[in-house]
């Protein structure tokens, strides 16, 4: 069906329909706020209250969001970064660069598993303090509840453990690997992994209601480290930058591209490739079954669809019913997109 249900909509009217959309969920009580723009054309747009305390201050297109998991993506980049320079098997046991996780040798769970969501860890938490050497002595010892690749089960542990195979394989903590190997390649200036704390552009979000430019999630806020599960804080400028490249396929080697865009676990429905997620289930639907797209729980969702060449980033500050905010972006990408259906 892909294609099928666009229009011939100019881009203004375009925008015009997404920005209605936006007011309507924000006058709804769904978000605060938001910022939107496609991937290759046309402007940032941005609706909608950046903050309301102290005081009103409106979104603007460098406003910064707290990216909470849709975050997990730069993970996984940087593990496909090392894969495609020949320093990371994706099929390789997690304890070959892990070896003192509680597992050990006969550990069958491979890094593809994690990365998928297939590695048989639940998403308990177990890790939580900011005491760091029980963070890692807690994660560290955390055991799968079921066999790798029974089923996906969403665990913020998966990607943890992804952030530290990266920081081992290359000697770099995970912020400063992004920054030089990804963001910076990119030109990616406004994104980072480490809080930046109150500032005029940082996003005031909800969950749970946090000063803004601190990390919302609590394990990212209590841990005194950057971790792979996500919390980064960017601009919609910068991901159009992420999502431009995995389009273009230009940066990196083509490896990289074909490890994070090609299905690797399809079971029960769920369908996820190396960091994204595939379903159908929360897929706009303009798009074909090529699509990667990722949320994160404070409002935010990215799709990239290397089929049809369509790219947005729809970054919000979400207010309301987690589900309902999640069809809500996607419904702003469909306008975007000039779905009708």
């Amino acid at each position: 069906m892909t294609n099928t249900h666009k229009t011939t909509a100019s881009l203004a009217s375009r925008i015009d329909d997404a920005t209605r959309e936006a007011q309507a969920q924000i006058d709804s009580g769904l978000i605060q706020g938001a910022v939107f723009a496609l991937g290759d054309e046309g402007p940032v747009t941005a609706v909608g209250w950046q903050r309301v305390k102290p005081e009103k201050r409106p979104m603007t297109p460098g406003s910064r969001f707290d990216m909470a998991s849709a975050g997990k993506t730069f993970t996984a980049s940087c593990c496909a970064i090392l894969a495609s320079q020949g320093r990371l098997d994706p099929d390789a046991p997690l304890t070959r660069y892990l070896p003192e996780h509680a597992l050990g040798p006969s550990c069958a769970i491979t890094v593809r598993d994690l990365a998928t969501h297939a590695s048989g860890f639940d998403n308990s938490k177990p890790y939580n303090s900011a005491d760091a050497s029980v963070f890692l002595h807690e994660l560290m010892h955390k055991l799968p509840v079921r066999s790798r690749q029974e089923a996906f089960e969403y665990a913020c542990s998966n990607f943890i453990l992804l952030g530290l195979i990266v920081e081992r394989i290359s000697g770099k903590g995970l912020e400063e690997f992004a920054a030089q190997q990804l963001w910076s390649l990119l030109g990616m200036t406004n994104t980072q992994w480490t809080a930046p704390g109150d500032g005029p552009d940082e996003v005031e979000h909800w969950h749970p209601n946090r000063t803004p430019g601190l990390h919302n999630d609590d394990v990212c806020y209590n841990c005194p480290f950057p971790i792979g599960s996500g919390s980064c804080f960017s601009t919609v400028p910068d991901m159009l930058k992420f999502l431009r490249d995995i389009l273009a396929r230009k940066q990196f080697a083509q490896s990289y591209y074909d490890l994070i865009g090609s299905c690797g676990f399809a079971k029960n429905g769920a369908r996820r490739s190396f960091g994204w997620d595939m379903t159908a289930a929360h897929r706009p639907r303009h798009c074909s079954g090529s699509a990667i797209y990722h949320s994160g729980y404070t409002g935010q969702s990215i799709c990239v669809d290397p089929e049809t060449g369509f790219s947005a980033a729809v970054l919000t500050s979400r207010s309301g019913d987690w589900e309902q905010a999640y069809q809500g972006r996607v419904r702003i990408m469909e306008k975007l997109a000039g779905f009708i259906g």
